[in-house]
């Protein structure tokens, strides 16, 4: 999902002195990396929720007291300021990183297919679960956003690329059409724009930075569901246990395609590859692997838990 790929050639850990003969599949493992990060402290961050939420009724369920103690380290943990404020910062970088990856490749279609059925999978299971009084359901959480927005980047990057296809050939016409491909990260930004200055602000209280909207929900519930879809509503709680609008993320994923193509189409995306090594490797699997790892984590947790307290009940 996530692919750092651009049809250039990876120069190596000896370095360079000239751009390389392009070829497939190169991956910059900065951008492996960074993703490999947020994929930790969000798992990290669901199993904290899951200590404090999903545990005391596993425990009530099998007869234990599995992790009792850790509950009001999570419970803390949750509210501190060091996650409200980490987690804006982790999930700003991921998403900026998908707008990165977004411009290494001209599949973007092709990514959002997949990720929208994953998507609605979600949806339809965590429905299911909620009707068990398992859980809450997810109707448009992390994965059904970045569907929407690969889809919108590729949308806009395909209509640049038609638009310069009809600029001819010379040295203008190369530089307009490579401004061009700078359309879906300028929507991105524009779009940032307009809705912090005339549908939300940042704010900070207590110490806790916070997205407000300025938009009041004044519809149905079903017409503010559906209007919060594309950005949050003041005094409404999206019934989601997982919830990301469109605005502001989606522009946000958006605008990373100017430092994509800013960075990465150009010397620059050179700049970290002598620090490339074994030392990296680790974090770097994990961001190859982020999407999978993401939707699986939400399964996987949960799982171990219940079989953990399955299994510690057995010997009480």
């Amino acid at each position: 999902m996530f692919r750092s790929g651009i049809d250039a050639q990876h120069p190596g850990r000896a370095g360079y002195k000239k751009l390389p003969a392009r070829g497939r599949g190169e991956r910059f493992w900065e951008l492996d990396f960074a993703r490999g990060v947020c994929v930790i402290l969000m798992v990290f961050d669901h199993f904290m929720y899951c200590l404090w939420d999903l545990m005391p009724s596993l425990n009530e369920m099998f007869g234990t007291s599995l992790f009792a103690e850790a509950q009001d380290l999570a419970i803390r943990w949750w509210i501190s300021d060091l996650r409200v404020n980490g987690r804006l910062v982790v999930i700003s970088a991921f998403f900026l990183l998908c707008g990165i990856s977004s411009t290494l490749t001209r599949g973007n279609f092709r990514r959002c297919i997949p990720l929208a059925l994953v998507a609605a999978g979600i949806s339809a299971v965590t429905v299911l679960l909620e009707e068990w009084g398992l859980g809450m359901r997810v109707l448009f959480g992390v994965i059904h956003m970045l569907a929407a927005g690969i889809f919108l980047y590729a949308v806009y990057d395909e209509a640049a690329s038609a638009v310069g296809g009809l600029l001819g050939k010379g040295r203008g016409a190369d530089i307009a059409r490579g401004a061009l491909r700078l359309l879906p990260g300028l929507v991105g930004v524009a779009l940032l724009v307009w809705y912090f200055t005339a549908a939300a602000q940042f704010t900070v209280t207590d110490g806790q930075w916070e997205i407000v909207s300025k938009i009041d929900a004044q519809w149905s519930d079903e017409e503010n569901i559906l209007r919060a879809t594309f950005a949050y509503l003041l005094n409404f709680r999206y019934p989601s246990g997982d919830y990301f609008p469109i605005l502001p993320w989606a522009a946000l994923m958006l605008s990373g395609g100017i430092l994509g193509r800013l960075i990465y189409h150009t010397d620059a995306r050179y700049a970290f590859a002598r620090l490339d090594g074994a030392w990296n490797s680790g974090f770097c699997f994990l961001g190859r692997h982020a999407a999978v790892i993401y939707v699986a984590h939400m399964v996987v947790i949960p799982v171990l838990l219940g079989a953990a307290a399955f299994v510690t009940s057995l010997f009480v």
